[in-house]
């Protein structure tokens, strides 16, 4: 077993989490009010959404793409066998601190000939994935080396991007429920009952 540091601060739940907690509101106060609300409207006027990224970013679109369906949307996770295909109309969502993964830019590569809607959420938004955008969405987070020298975060990586990513997602969710009065009655009947 690795000797510790015996800091008490360092334990604390409490102060762990607050630390957590003021770095997401430190990258959601950087978000930009009119792209927010272009990604809301484009939502809504989308026939199918696609949702991808890799690793976790991949984990927080999937999750997003459980709350889409639950309000009522058409919403498939690209790579998975029962995906259709896109078409004009649709749109495809693609999560991405770096946006610079091969695969996820491959896949908006794939997307835009096709006249679907790309919409790249990235912590860069200067980067090869925004090429293939309509829509951009920064959350500004940064990479590991502007973390570093900025003192932005305490946390590993790219782990701040995810949990504001999230975050921003769940925001979402939220205004679209309230827009399309959608009730949580009507939400459970698409809640998965295999489980």
């Amino acid at each position: 077993m690795k000797e510790m540091k015996s800091n008490n601060s360092e334990l604390s739940i409490k102060s762990t989490t607050k630390a957590i907690i003021n770095e997401i509101d430190y990258v959601l106060d950087g978000i930009k009010e009119n792209e927010f609300r272009k990604f809301v409207t484009a939502i809504n006027s989308s026939k199918n959404i696609f949702v991808t990224g890799q690793g976790r970013s991949g984990l927080v679109a999937r999750t997003f793409a459980m709350r889409l369906t639950h309000i009522g949307f058409s919403c498939h996770i690209v790579g998975d066998t029962t995906t259709p295909n896109i078409d004009a109309g649709d749109m495809l969502i693609v999560c991405s601190s770096s946006g610079t993964t091969s695969i996820s830019c491959h896949i908006a590569g794939l997307a835009r000939p096709l006249n679907a809607q790309v919409v790249v959420i990235t912590a860069h938004p200067d980067s090869e994935l925004s090429n293939y955008a309509n829509l951009t969405i920064e959350i500004p987070a940064g990479d590991t080396d502007q973390v570093i020298r900025s003192q932005r975060t305490a946390q590993f990586r790219s782990t701040l991007f995810e949990q504001a990513c999230l975050v921003y997602l769940d925001a979402v969710i939220l205004t679209l429920v309230r827009l399309l009065n959608r009730e949580e009655v009507e939400m459970m009947k698409r809640h998965a009952n295999l489980e």
